[in-house]
């Protein structure tokens, strides 16, 4: 998932569960240190749920917050009125029977509802999960090594430019995958923003004049905050290359072409008429 899928998720989940008391929270019995930290939070509220790069942020009413990055099919889902009282009956049924259940469950109370109505959160598949102090949270070596975020970080078009040049020889496409470079950027947004801009994948970091990293990271945050738009929409972003191979270029007509532009192991769409400032030899050509 990333950023503008993180970001959508993050207002979705802001809006349906903050501000309600947390009464429960099931973990597996096997996860016995997360059921420690975590039961410390029943009781709590959650004040606000927000996202840099690919990772969402829970804050806690007491001082905590939950890091999450959805990974491996990870997601979350809210469930309210029948539905949650249906999943609560299948799940009291799964420790009964001894059989596998979501990895973390919470129970709310729904204040929007008369009578104050219940409401669950199920967090499913196989995520990275962190429990930290709020007052803590930047102090984490993975938090803390972050680019900035395309969508939130008000200073991104200074941050952006100094962390770009710090790997003078790296090729643009790996480049705009590293997380401390710029927080939330995948392999999609990577294609297209290359095409968008027409730099050649396999464009040198320390070949690139200010000016072209200005525009680079202009066009960053006007393509994630697009992307973002259309998430929240939940609508699929149009891609112009990504995924596309063999189809014509929408600006050009020519055939988009796939191929590696780095030993990182990650494909790159491109257009060869298109995108050709700082072309050099891919890795693999077909």
């Amino acid at each position: 998932m990333e950023g503008p899928q993180t970001r959508a998720l993050a207002e979705h989940l802001n809006d349906m569960i903050t501000g309600k008391p947390v009464q429960r929270i099931v973990v597996p019995e096997h996860r016995w240190q997360a059921n420690v930290l975590m039961l410390n939070c029943v009781g709590h509220v959650i004040q606000r749920v927000r996202s840099h790069g690919k990772w969402l942020f829970f804050d806690f009413s007491h001082g905590v917050t939950w890091l999450c990055q959805l990974i491996t099919k990870a997601k979350w889902t809210v469930l309210t009125g029948e539905a949650a009282a249906l999943h609560c009956a299948k799940e009291e049924a799964a420790e009964s029977e001894g059989k596998k259940r979501p990895l973390i469950t919470l129970h709310l109370r729904n204040t929007r509802t008369s009578g104050g109505g219940g409401m669950v959160a199920i967090l499913t598949g196989r995520p990275i999960v962190y429990i930290l102090p709020s007052d803590k949270l930047w102090s984490h070596p993975e938090i803390k090594a972050m680019g900035p975020d395309p969508l939130s970080t008000a200073t991104f078009h200074d941050d952006f430019p100094y962390r770009l040049r710090q790997s003078p020889h790296r090729t643009l496409a790996t480049a705009l995958l590293d997380q401390e470079v710029v927080a939330g950027l995948g392999n999609m947004l990577k294609c297209e923003i290359l095409h968008a801009t027409r730099f050649s994948p396999t464009v040198r970091v320390g070949s690139l004049l200010a000016s072209q990293i200005d525009y680079l990271a202009g066009t960053v945050v006007g393509l994630v905050a697009t992307a973002a738009t259309f998430a929240t929409k939940g609508q699929a972003y149009p891609h112009r290359v990504y995924d596309r191979a063999g189809l014509p270029c929408g600006t050009c007509g020519t055939e988009i072409t796939v191929d590696r532009s780095g030993q990182d192991g990650h494909l790159t769409w491109y257009c060869r008429t298109c995108q050709t400032i700082g072309r050099e030899p891919m890795l693999f050509n077909p």
